[in-house]
């Protein structure tokens, strides 16, 4: 069986083409659905032009069992347009699809596909009738001229190409009846469509995006009659916009129209994400189980997403510009060259580009022996320039076809940027992925692919305090002329749906005027380092907020301390650990919300990986490894590959060693602090990077009983006690609890602690591990005893010792830590004058007995106390007046 279908609520185009297909292929029945548009529905009823169709439910097509050997497809290429009619797809043999539509969405698998840019479907089947001499009668001929007319709007829309009107004459040849098809495809409104349309230009609301217009309106209805495809060519030239898209609901479903005069607004691409389709400059999309007030917000969304401003140098160009002086050597260029990784630079004299030199050029010329000749020698003379103002078409000229590597970018004969083809091809590939068929799925569901500005989610997802600061920030930077981001972790964050509210901004050119500024603003107190051109400003509610000025960084040896110059907001990126951590989001007013991810950290978060941006990171900084394996557990990600093999290069080369004390231990302790740190370890072990603090590490299963001591000790200690815990350090104590001391001294020198610091955790660690070793040994304690091992101990030593002890003394530890220690005399001193003591040192002695006493059950009451104390004056004095003689 031979069938024929097209797309859901078909239109007389629709119709026309079916019927055409079957004529020309001799087809057996066109199936349609049962909702059709309303003049369709109507002539169907009214005329009998003996149309083999059938108005097939679901119900129909799901027990449909016939072989089908041939299932064409008209004015339609997407699987969701057909609704249920879709499922004769997998009930087929062989597939041929017929379409106008130029989207670029095709999800159906054909084995012969005719898309044609062409006004209407029905044409392209016209002009093959006629090529195979297929006779029309009178009446068929006027079913196919109205699915032409109708969707060339009587052949003057501007989709109309010279082959509709070939095809159209062509019908008129066989007796079209003109007069039937205006009966049809009528372009009077009907009562229904005059309310409709006030109500729809009443709701108008105007976006303007890059100079064009676009209209967006909606309306509501109870009853779906058609053609408000009709209504929307009405509007757009009634309120002559570049683009009309109508959003109407009626039941539980909400139909959008869009119409295009503009060659830069595609509606059929914006429709795809509504599961509609159409072509560049008309289309449609159903959708249910959506709201107005949600498919309006979504709509504005998609299209700003999709109609791209047009883009010019200034919004590409890298600045300030790495360049070579003329007259320079060519070994200093190499330098240049090697430092900041770079292919390509322009030779500068006086602030104007004169030449281009490259990086193989470079290389060639010390292979060569020349590397004390200037650059002049070797520079391209023969290069175009461009301004700030040079629309991105011009560059992809210069670039593609004259084979330039590089744009320089002048004002007034003055270097002020650059262009390369890096940054063209990313542009490319920014303008590749908005492409439906391009969209990523993974991406879609994480919602981090489908849009590159994420003001919405700034607002959704900040608490006002912080989303107001950041466009204050921004604000201030529009007026100052500087360009603002927030960067790093809170990017990161952000996307991933985690709280982090540490802003970090960083600015092109000076942080600190804008700092400054800010601060002036709200009262704020403001701490300036001139060297790095970086700032930080505590507001009055005490909130910090880093100002940093863009730069880039280079390392002379590895670990070494970086240095830094003044760079572009790529170059500061760049320079940053992992793809995930190397976002940015600008701030400024008129593109606040702009996601700048040069490196690929949303496909990260999606992969769920991390990963290094260049083959040398773990040896400029060794400390990343850490980084690496602390993101890594913390967002239950993988380490990609390759970065995998980087990390293990740089412990095979000792570089770990290279990490100064005071990093690694800040590095420790933040590892330490996550809540999956056992995991941390454990992969820190496997790597063999423990080694690095100390040869003799091992972690066995006592210590990982200890640690679940302590993480037992620790839930507990927060319900029973205010005292604050640093849990870092108790968790710092049991991953080297079993050294001997002078082993773990050689783990704080290690770290390069400050003496304090030092002096305090190895008493600290010394007396928590005799007083654990005591307790073991002893067969029975008195509540003084207890009371005076553990006395002085602060909370970290406290819980690591009941770490070290473990269940089986459990008790002695909660009794001590919610008890024992608050144990004293209710007497004072005060009491003891009033008993005739004398005040001396001998004070302390009494009341250390008399604890003594009252801890072991000895003296119950203030009375006993009082009495206790007198006894225990007489007996010191006697004893000191014996030692006298």
């Amino acid at each position: 069986m031979k069938i024929v279908i097209t797309h859901h609520n078909p239109d007389f185009d629709a119709l026309s083409s079916a019927y055409a297909a079957m004529k020309l292929y001799s087809c057996d029945k066109i199936f349609i659905s049962n909702t059709l548009e309303g003049n369709v529905g109507r002539f169907l009823e009214e005329n009998d032009f003996g149309i083999p169709y059938i108005k097939a439910t679901e119900k129909f097509i799901d027990e449909f069992k016939e072989n089908i050997e041939l299932l064409i497809i008209t004015d339609c290429k997407i699987k969701n347009r057909l609704k249920y009619l879709s499922k004769l797809i997998d009930k087929s043999d062989k597939i041929i699809i017929f379409d106008h539509h130029q989207t670029d969405n095709i999800d159906i698998a054909t084995d012969e596909l005719y898309l044609e840019k062409i006004g209407a479907s029905t044409s392209i089947i016209v002009k093959r009738l006629k090529k195979n001499g297929v006779y029309l009668s009178k009446e068929e001929a006027t079913l196919l001229m109205m699915g032409i007319y109708e969707d060339t709007g009587f052949l003057s829309f501007n989709t109309t190409t010279p082959d509709d009107l070939l095809a159209a004459a062509y019908l008129l040849e066989h007796g079209a009846d003109l007069n039937l098809v205006s009966e049809y495809v009528k372009r009077e409104l009907s009562k229904e469509q005059v309310l409709l349309l006030n109500e729809l230009i009443i709701n108008t609301t105007v976006l303007i995006i890059d100079k064009l217009f676009i209209g967006i309106t909606h309306a509501n209805t109870d009853e779906f009659f058609g053609d408000i495809a009709f209504l929307a060519h009405k509007l757009i030239e009634m309120e002559n916009f570049d683009a009309i898209f109508l959003l109407v609901r009626t039941g539980d479903r909400v139909v959008i129209v869009g119409r295009s005069k503009s060659d830069k607004i595609d509606i059929s691409r914006i429709l795809y994400y509504f599961g509609g389709g159409g072509h560049p400059y008309a289309g449609s999309a159903i959708v249910k189980d959506i709201t107005l007030n949600e498919a309006i917000p979504k709509l504005k969304n998609i299209i700003n997403e999709q109609i791209c401003p047009m883009k010019y140098a200034r919004d590409l160009m890298t600045s300030p510009v790495k360049y070579v002086s003329t007259g320079e050597k060519i070994a200093d260029a190499f330098d240049l060259f090697m430092k900041y990784n770079l292919n390509v630079m322009p030779v500068v004299k006086n602030g104007k580009t004169i030449g281009l030199i490259l990086r193989r050029d470079i290389l060639h010329s010390m292979k060569h022996e020349l590397q004390n000749e200037p650059v002049d020698s070797i520079m391209q003379i023969e290069f175009d320039t461009a301004s700030p103002d040079t629309p991105i078409d011009e560059i992809k000229d210069i670039m593609l076809l004259k084979n330039q590597k590089m744009v320089p970018i002048e004002i007034n004969d003055t270097l002020v940027g650059v262009i390369t083809r890096t940054d063209l091809l990313r542009l490319m590939r920014e303008e590749i992925v908005k492409m439906p068929r391009f969209v990523n799925e993974k991406a879609e569901v994480a919602g981090l692919f489908k849009s590159r500005n994420v003001a919405d989610l700034l607002k959704d997802r900040l608490p006002e305090y912080y989303y107001n600061l950041l466009k204050q920030i921004g604000a201030i930077a529009d007026e100052l002329d500087l360009n603002a981001y927030v960067v790093g972790g809170f990017v990161r964050d952000l996307l991933m749906k985690y709280e982090n509210f540490d802003v970090d901004i960083v600015v092109e050119l000076d942080a600190t005027i804008l700092a400054q500024e800010f601060a002036r603003r709200n009262n704020g107190r403001v701490a300036i380092h001139d060297k790095f051109k970086t700032a930080v400003v505590i507001l009055p509610d005490r909130n910090k907020l880093d100002f940093a000025t863009a730069r880039t960084e280079y390392y002379n040896m590895p670990a070494s301390a970086p240095e830094v110059e003044i760079s572009s907001i790529k170059n500061d990126l760049f320079r940053r650990d992992f793809t995930i951590n190397a976002m940015a989001i600008k701030i400024n007013e008129k593109t606040f919300g702009l996601l700048l991810d040069f490196y690929g950290g949303q496909r990260d978060i999606i992969d769920k990986k991390i990963r290094v941006l260049h083959n040398l990171s773990f040896i400029d900084d060794p400390s990343r490894g850490l980084r690496a394996i602390r993101f890594a557990v913390r967002y239950n990600f993988e380490i990609g590959p390759h970065t995998n093999k980087l990390l293990k290069n740089a412990i095979n080369l000792k570089l770990f060693d290279k990490i100064p004390g005071n990093r690694l231990f800040l590095e420790t302790k933040y590892i330490l602090s996550e809540s999956n740190y056992l995991d941390a370890i454990k992969m820190m072990t496997n790597y063999g990077i423990m080694k690095f603090y100390i040869d003799k590490f091992k972690l066995d299963d006592l210590k990982l009983r200890i640690f679940e001591n302590f993480e037992r000790y620790l839930i507990w200690h927060s319900v029973q006690c205010n005292t604050k815990v640093e849990p870092y350090i108790v968790r710092l104590l049991i991953l080297f609890s079993d050294l001997k001391n002078n082993d773990f001294q050689k783990i704080c020198d290690r770290f390069e602690l400050s003496r304090e610091t030092k002096k305090k955790l190895l008493e600290g660690y010394g007396k928590s591990k005799h007083i654990a070793n005591k307790i073991k040994k002893s067969s029975h304690l008195k509540r003084s005893d207890i009371y005076y091992l553990f006395e002085g101990l602060n909370e970290e030593f406290l819980l690591f010792t009941a770490s070290i002890l473990g269940y089986k003394y459990e008790q002695i530890i909660r009794d001590y830590i919610t008890e024992i220690r608050w144990i004293k005399p209710e007497i004072d001193g005060n009491d003891l004058r009033k008993l005739g003591i004398p005040p001396s040192q001998i004070y302390q002695k009494i009341f250390k007995q008399l604890t003594i006493l009252k801890l072991d059950g000895i003296i119950n009451s203030k009375d006993e106390e009082l009495k206790k104390a007198i006894e225990i004056y007489e007996e010191l004095k006697n004893a000191e007046e014996k030692n006298l003689h």
